[in-house]
């Protein structure tokens, strides 16, 4: 008489084991204990087996406890396998192998994640933090998030095994950026790929033996809108002289200083107190505040700080504008305005101003430096010959080409930069006051 669940429940434990037949070579095994066990004996090859199936259990979980319906399936399954002349496999068993291959599985799926671009990167920016810079990390942050998930169309590599980045994945992601840019992404990619290199995950890297800029532009400097013309740049400082900004006007202590200084925005925005000695007339930017530091540093050009001779018209404004900032860090910290003020004014706070007074499209708060620059080196004495030396406005303008640097090596020329510097604060006067600088033949007398 096979089993049912009424009598599986009658069943009561004795001084030794018993069997209570079911059917087709199942049974129960009820041991003194009280347990009661599922068997099937088989037979394969002349060889007898028995296959333990689990335990009775109400509510069976199909692997360690099982109800009758469970149990008898598992005979089938068992008498099937036989059929096939394979020993059947206890629920346990296949438990445990199958927990051996997803543990397998998962661990092969780990190797493999651990070798993408993407984590690998992330690996060697995570040893880039450690004694860099905050600025340098900055800019590896960026350069592994461009080569991870792309730019401006082209796509990153990010998810690839490191085995399958082949050159042409970095060779389109370079198309994209101007040359300091692509510079940096490039020497990034480079060293992760020296990284996998080194583990021995690849034999030979991709990116090793390529010049990726060959073929592509120097560096497609965005043009700015400036005035150059003495006449309109003189009506510029004028309409400046009348903006009146928000609370302590900074802003237009701002566009005078860019005016009498044509440092770049960013640079002056960031501009701090300590860096300034007003009894020397000498504002001495940072190596690390300067542009492209990063490039100057693996170029091997020199690591110093530049160095920024003030005018007297200079010297007089920031003794002003001392006294609203100077007892803060910087000379023009943010108003605190919109949805995430940074600590120091930014770049458009000034090109705004330049746009309500006009000047949209037409001169932005760089366009300075090529107002300065244009103008400087259109200067000429009584017989012709230029003021000042085109090379000397360069390195006043921080323009790090070699050129400048072959004529000025060793020597920043700072006497002639101090005279360079005063005859240019001269000649705003002379403009912003409607002349055409009729004493621009001469050079600045102290």
């Amino acid at each position: 008489m096979s089993l049912n669940a009424i009598r599986v429940g009658n069943l009561k434990p004795k001084n030794a084991d018993y069997r209570v037949a079911d059917g087709g070579g199942l049974y129960l095994l009820v041991r003194p204990t009280g347990s009661k066990l599922f068997r099937y004996d088989y037979r394969l090859n002349g060889t007898r087996r028995t296959l333990s199936i689990g335990e009775y259990a109400a509510e069976g979980d199909g692997v360690r406890c099982f109800t009758l319906k469970q149990a008898r399936d598992e005979h089938e399954a068992a008498r099937a396998a036989i059929a096939r002349g394979e020993h059947p496999v206890s629920p346990a068993q296949r438990a445990v192998k199958a927990e051996a291959a997803a543990e397998v599985a998962e661990q092969a799926r780990l190797e493999a994640a651990d070798r993408t671009f993407g984590a690998l990167a992330d690996e060697w920016l995570a040893a880039r933090r450690v004694g860099n810079s905050p600025k340098t990390v900055a800019r590896d942050v960026r350069s592994v998030a461009y080569l991870k998930g792309g730019y401006r169309g082209a796509k990153g590599f990010g998810d690839l095994d490191v085995a399958a980045v082949e050159t042409a994945h970095l060779s389109a992601l370079a198309e994209k950026f101007n040359k300091p840019t692509r510079i940096r992404v490039i020497s990034a990619a480079r060293k992760i790929m020296a990284v996998a290199k080194r583990r021995g995950w690849i034999k030979h890297s991709p990116f090793s033996d390529v010049n990726f800029n060959e073929g592509l532009p120097k560096h497609r400097e965005k043009k700015r809108p400036a005035i150059t013309e003495e006449k309109r740049f003189g009506a510029l400082l004028r309409e400046i002289d009348g903006y009146e900004g928000r609370g302590n006007n900074l802003t237009w202590y701002g566009l005078k200083l860019l005016a009498l200084t044509f440092v770049r925005p960013d640079t002056m925005a960031k501009a701090e107190w300590k860096h300034f000695d007003l009894s020397k007339a000498r504002w001495v930017i940072p190596f690390e505040a300067l542009k492209m530091e990063w490039l100057r540093t693996e170029t091997g050009e020199a690591l110093e700080d530049f160095t920024v001779p003030l005018s007297r018209q200079a010297v007089a404004l920031l003794r002003e504008l001392h006294k609203i900032t100077g007892k803060g860090r910087y000379l023009f910290p943010a108003c605190g305005v919109g949805p995430n003020p940074g600590e120091v004014m930014s770049e458009n706070t000034l090109n705004y101003a330049l746009h309500s007074l006009g000047y949209k499209g037409i001169h932005c708060a760089h366009g300075f430096r090529s107002s300065a620059s244009t103008i400087l080196n259109r200067q000429r004495t009584p017989e012709g010959r230029r003021v000042f030396e085109r090379s000397l406005v360069e390195l006043q303008l921080d323009h790090q080409d070699s050129s400048t640097r072959a004529k000025y090596d060793r020597d920043d020329c700072m006497p002639e930069r101090e005279e360079l510097m005063q005859y240019w604060a001269d000649l705003i006067d002379t403009l912003r006051d409607g002349g055409r600088s009729k004493a621009r033949h001469l050079k600045a007398v102290a």
